[in-house]
């Protein structure tokens, strides 16, 4: 399930290899390093050990953020509560608070949608 208006999606979690399934609401944004990895090798960034990265100084820089447009990071999860049976929504910090007005907005519509379908799919009712 991929729910996404404007910058919130909300998708299943796949990141890595966790025990329970849940779901997190990401929003994504302009990625300002891609098309740069010259740019930061002239500035003396060099290959990692592993080749994954580009490391100046004890700073690193995953390769991939020089080869896609946008990048997301995570709002809040949506945890299965299968003793209510209901969803639970756990923010990420304070990154909720820290959205701007149209995309709170954007927020709670995908917030709404993915917790309808989230309920309908997982949870039966009488």
């Amino acid at each position: 399930m991929k729910i996404r208006i404007n910058n919130i999606e909300c998708r299943k979690y796949k990141a890595t290899k966790v025990d329970k399934l849940f779901y997190e609401i990401v929003k994504w944004a302009v990625n300002t390093r891609y098309g740069k990895e010259e740019e930061y090798r002239a500035n003396g960034y060099e290959d990692s050990f592993s080749g994954d990265f580009l490391v100046k100084n004890g700073h690193s820089i995953l390769k991939t953020f020089f080869t896609t447009k946008e990048f997301c990071y995570t709002i809040a999860t949506l945890e299965l509560n299968y003793h209510e049976p209901d969803v639970n929504l756990k923010s990420t910090g304070s990154r909720l608070l820290d959205l701007n007005k149209v995309d709170k907005k954007d927020f709670f519509k995908v917030y709404e949608l993915a917790n309808k379908k989230i309920n309908k799919k997982h949870f039966k009712r009488k």
